[in-house]
């Protein structure tokens, strides 16, 4: 895993992400809200690609709560990841063309209302993901160590 940090950091956290994302959506409206599913899927592999190599680095993370601090900002890098592209998509679905201070406006509404529906549980989710990783890559790094040798 330490080897391919990136890819488990992505793997993890967008796939998580993802599925808890899909299966908050009520059965009926899992169909139309999949571009938002995959677009909180998508941001979050990202930032997991962007934390995975300090996550899996006993070295870097000592701690399980170290752990959970980067995976909530592993969270909150996602969600400024994902302001911007649902801004630009409720912008360019919008009759009027908004000012530039308008789409600021949009993009900080944007990401606090997405904090405020989920993004709140996917912090939390990506804290205990985080704390998982950690988990393993310290249990493997205990066992490649060598014993202590008497004497």
């Amino acid at each position: 895993m330490r080897w391919r940090s990136r890819l488990f950091g992505a793997l993890a956290f967008g796939v998580s992400t993802g599925l808890l994302t899909h299966f908050s959506w009520i059965p009926s409206a899992r169909a139309n809200g999949i571009a938002l599913t995959l677009a909180a899927g998508l941001a979050h592999a990202v930032a997991g690609a962007t934390a995975g190599p300090r996550l899996l680095d006993p070295t870097r993370t000592r701690s399980p709560l170290q752990a959970a601090l980067v995976g909530a900002c592993t969270s909150l890098l996602a969600l400024a990841l994902f302001a911007p592209a649902m801004a630009a998509y409720v912008s360019a679905t919008n009759a009027a063309q908004p000012s530039s201070l308008a789409y600021v406006v949009l993009t900080l509404l944007t990401g606090l209302f997405a904090f405020l529906g989920a993004g709140w549980a996917l912090l939390l989710l990506c804290a205990g993901v985080a704390v998982a990783l950690h988990g393993l890559v310290a249990r493997s790094a205990r066992r490649s160590e060598p014993a202590p040798r008497d004497g």
